[in-house]
């Protein structure tokens, strides 16, 4: 949440924004159809969601054993068969390899079909295309992720007290020897000892990563990451979360030991309720309502969604807010909430990619600025990875949000079966009028009937005054018949007329 200050000085104004400390709630529901579902509440609002489901789905993090399939020098990139059905793509940059001599060879060139090769999923499978892997192996634990093939050492961005930054950095310098780490926001007022025994599990199950990868032989899955409990805590508790809220005792008492084991400083309160968690807390119909494509403001603004295949486009409009106010003043507040409200929806939506936000057109550059700046204060909540431009010289401003895992949607809606996805169908009567054109222009001199199959939601464009007249003028008989399952889509069947040497005729499927 945030206060809007306004401050008049030397005739401007200057906005302050500054964040409201807000309650943070975690539930936790058992369903019998879904299996385990997570949601992330702040002040009420659902924020984030998460489902055992599509966690089960995900490949992302887990290592493989691949086998080269071939290498496209043209797209700088080898297709890796990992056992998962399609083939993952692993691409120059991300092939762990010492660059050739000569300077001109590829990394990629120096692979050979079959070789075994260790990769871990950065991205899931998305629509025809396989997952995307590197060689670059990274292990994440609660404070660290352990990088065995790099050097680097680096502090988390969301850490801003540079004297902890300091620390934590130091601390992580003492103990890389050679191997890369990155300090976690988990790891901001955790005592050294903590990491340093974090760091020699993760060490641990290198090792072992490293042995099965020796011993096997064929494509396969040779580490996974920590079950979707752990993995949720690991990633998403932490000292701001004030309760936990459940509906299954052994889920309850899993969580206890989970929380016990992460160490915070402030454990939050593990509370078991007797109902279902998601409709007692109002989780379902947060859930349902975010599958819209509008989102209304406080305000009287509204929000548009637009997702394509890697683009979000989001349209600002005033909507029904036309109250009294001035109209720049209008504009600019409801871009603020916009800017507000937007980081939410990317999180619970779970939106990624290249996002396009059309805000309203501001005329002045400290309030574009404004607007950006209360965007980014909003997105530093989200856990995963954002970028935010400038706007752009037509006023649109950019960002980006690394995909994790897919969107809410894909796990809620199916393809239209009448519009195929396409959100719109062909209009009824421009149908009909393409029907009766054919029909029209057709040659019927060895046609004795015809069959026109189309969808039930023409009759009420049908004028059979018409379909009579084409009868009477080429001698067929046309028959309708309203069974097609697409709304935008006929099929007309033409029987032959086949003579018989009594004299009689009857028809043939043409």
């Amino acid at each position: 949440m945030y206060e809007i200050v306004i401050i008049c000085q030397f005739e401007e104004v200057v906005f302050i924004v500054t964040s409201k400390t807000s309650v943070k709630r975690v539930v936790v529901s058992k369903d019998e159809f879904d299996g385990l579902k997570i949601a992330l509440l702040e002040d009420e609002q659902l924020v984030e969601i998460y489902f055992e489901e599509a966690d089960e789905e995900s490949l992302t993090s887990s290592i493989y054993l691949g086998k080269i399939e071939n290498v496209v020098p043209n797209l700088q990139a080898a297709f890796v068969n990992i056992g998962e059905g399609r083939n993952a793509f692993l691409r120059e940059k991300d092939l762990c390899l010492s660059k050739p001599r000569n300077g001109k060879t590829l990394k990629v060139e120096m692979l050979k079909p079959k070789q075994k090769i260790l990769v871990q999923v950065k991205k899931d499978a998305i629509g025809l295309k396989g997952p995307q892997v590197t060689s670059y192996i990274s292990i994440a634990g609660r404070y660290l992720v352990f990088m065995p093939h790099v050097a680097n050492v680096g502090v988390s961005k969301k850490i801003a007290d540079q004297s902890e930054r300091k620390r934590l950095y130091d601390i992580a310098k003492s103990i890389s020897k050679g191997h890369g780490l990155v300090i976690r926001t988990a790891s901001e007022g955790v005592d050294a000892q903590k990491i340093i025994e974090e760091l020699q599990l993760l060490k641990k199950r290198w090792e072992d990563i490293q042995r099965k990868f020796k011993r096997a032989r064929k494509p396969q899955v040779i580490y996974e990451d920590s079950g979707f409990l752990d993995y949720i805590f690991r990633e998403k508790i932490d000292n701001t979360v004030d309760e936990i809220i459940v509906d299954d005792e052994n889920i309850q008492n899993k969580l206890l030991e989970i929380a016990t084991s992460l160490n915070l400083k402030s454990q939050p309160m593990i509370r078991l309720i007797k109902t279902d968690a998601f409709k007692e807390l109002n989780v379902e119909k947060q859930i349902l309502d975010s599958l819209s494509r509008t989102v209304k403001l406080p305000s009287g603004g509204v929000l548009y969604f637009d997702p394509a295949e890697a683009l979000l486009v989001i349209d600002v409009n005033t909507g029904s807010n036309t109250s009294g106010v001035d109209s720049e003043d209008l504009i600019l507040k409801t871009n603020i909430e916009s800017a507000r409200e937007i980081p939410r929806q990317l999180r619970l939506r779970n939106e990624s990619g290249v996002i396009v936000i059309d805000f309203i057109d501001m005329k002045s550059e400290s309030e574009r600025q404004l607007i950006i700046h209360v965007l980014e204060e909003e997105l530093k909540k989200d856990k995963v990875k954002t970028s935010v431009g400038e706007f752009t010289r037509l006023g649109l401003l950019e960002m980006t949000r690394k995909r994790t895992s897919p969107p809410l949607r894909d796990f809620y809606k199916v393809k239209c079966p009448i519009c195929l996805g396409e959100g719109h169908i062909i209009s009824p009567n421009r149908l009909m009028k393409e029907i009766v054109k054919e029909l029209q222009l057709t040659n019927y001199k060895d046609i004795g009937e015809v069959e026109v199959h189309l969808p039930p939601i023409l009759k009420a464009y049908l004028e059979d005054g018409i379909i009579k007249s084409i009868e009477k003028v080429s001698n067929v008989k046309i028959r309708m018949i309203f069974d097609g399952q697409q709304s935008n889509k006929y099929d007309i069947k033409y029987k032959k007329r086949k003579q018989k040497s009594s004299g009689g005729a009857n028809f043939e499927q043409g």
